[in-house]
């Protein structure tokens, strides 16, 4: 990379690194103000539960339409207008919530509608990363992004978003547009690119139909056996911490079990971002000395302690230090995870495979968090917390198998040969594949 490429590519990743932390300070207020303003609104667990499955829901049902866009359009446009979405979504919402104009279904929809951006804003900071740093680069430029994310989403975003709603709903709803508007502004003023599709700028034809654009991402994800197990694995556990995630605060805010205030559970909510900045800023020297297999087993082992406590015990202290050792976990699989498809997927690919990579792993989030809305009804969250723990520790049986450390190093070789090759070959069975457990 020459000198004047290096630069735009320094300058563009500080608007990229700019928006990206506003972005998340603003998705951490989301996290604490919608459940708080749901309890406001209706006691039922299942309703306020309601909120967290209405913002996962497009995981499911948008993700691969947006995989094939990040592929299409030029992706600093594709940011700016996710952040553009979600500023008018919000101010919206307020404006219902001061005219009382259904305040909770209200509410679902402008979670749907962040749910939506947040895809796309997130998928497409992925996909640009490459060709703004370079592949060489990646394990430091996503442990800045990640740690970032854990300082902003869930370390002050949690506490400062209490703050807002006892200030009032629509202080809180207005604030967090403000936060959405200031990173669109950054990635105005800051990033510059372009940076078009990879397939157009190789004078590939751009216009192709729907559904083979979709069938490539999907094809490529199911024949290579790493990635699919990858997804499959992420399911899972999103599955399990989004349920985790949409009773908590009915059993760690008063009258709940743990007799917190809102400004509390937020405190609370701190201890998972101070867990995922140390994760995710170690997680190349955690690489590097145990490796990539051993790195991810470690998730797997403080998500079952994180689920597990508050279904033995409501004491604040264990759950805040299991929740801790959770949110390490987390920083350490996100950035390795992230790099991960970064490195494995070509770049004209890569918004199909990684939007299709994470509609598996995401779109277990509905799920968890419908399920746990029913089981809260029925039998109480300390049931939700029990389940979650189990299916995190089911998962070490097929860790065994499909995440080996010989693996990891092959399929992570034949990509480095041929990055932009749409490996693995689509006409060879798994068996004759470098990443074959």
């Amino acid at each position: 990379m020459t000198a004047p490429a290096r630069e735009a590519g320094a300058r563009d990743f500080a608007g990229l690194w700019a928006a990206y932390a506003v972005s998340n300070l603003a998705d951490g207020l989301v996290v604490i103000t919608f459940p708080l303003i749901a309890l406001t609104l209706t006691s039922s667990p299942g309703l306020v539960a309601g909120v967290k499955w209405a913002q996962t829901l497009p995981y499911v049902l948008c993700t691969l339409l947006i995989g094939v866009l990040i592929d299409r359009v030029e992706r600093g446009r594709l940011i700016l207008a996710a952040h553009v979405l979600r500023v008018a979504a919000l101010v919206l919402l307020a404006l219902a919530v001061a005219g009382d104009a259904a305040p909770l279904p209200a509410l679902y929809a402008t979670a749907f509608l962040l749910g939506t951006a947040e895809i796309a804003a997130d998928l497409c900071t992925s996909s640009v990363l490459p060709m703004v740093v370079g592949r060489d680069r990646l394990d430091t430029a996503n442990s800045r992004l990640e740690s970032t994310r854990s300082s902003l989403n869930e370390f002050v975003g949690p506490p400062l978003g209490g703050l807002l709603v006892a200030a009032g709903t629509t202080v809180a709803v207005l604030g967090t547009a403000g936060a959405y508007l200031v990173a669109a502004g950054a990635l105005l003023l800051l990033f510059r690119g372009p940076y078009p599709p990879p397939r157009a700028a190789r004078d590939e034809p751009v216009l192709r139909s729907l559904r083979s654009e979709l069938a490539e991402g999907l094809r490529f994800l199911w024949r290579h056996r790493l990635l699919r197990g990858v997804a499959g694995m992420v399911c899972v556990m999103a599955g399990a911490w989004s349920a985790w995630t949409a009773v908590l605060v009915l059993y760690a805010v008063a009258p709940g079990p743990m007799g917190l205030s809102g400004t509390g559970y937020g405190l609370l909510l701190t201890t998972l971002a101070v867990g995922g900045v140390l994760g995710s800023l170690a997680a190349g020297r955690v690489q590097r000395a145990i490796g990539v297999r051993n790195l991810l087993a470690v998730d797997v082992i403080t998500s079952v302690i994180m689920l597990a406590t508050p279904a033995l015990t409501s004491q604040v202290w264990a759950v805040g230090a299991a929740t801790l050792l959770g949110g390490v976990g987390s920083g350490l699989w996100n950035v390795t995870v992230v790099t991960l498809r970064q490195r494995l997927i070509p770049d004209a690919l890569l918004g199909r495979v990684s939007s299709a990579s994470r509609m598996i792993g995401w779109g277990g989030m509905p799920v968890g968090a419908a399920l746990a809305g029913l089981l809260a009804q029925v039998s109480g969250p300390r049931t939700v917390f029990a389940l979650g723990a189990l299916a995190c520790a089911l998962l070490l049986i097929p860790f065994l198998t499909v995440l080996r450390e010989d693996t990891l190093r092959a399929a992570l070789a034949a990509a480095d040969r041929a990055p932009e090759q749409d490996q693995p070959d689509q006409d060879q069975p798994d068996q004759d594949r470098p990443d074959q457990g």
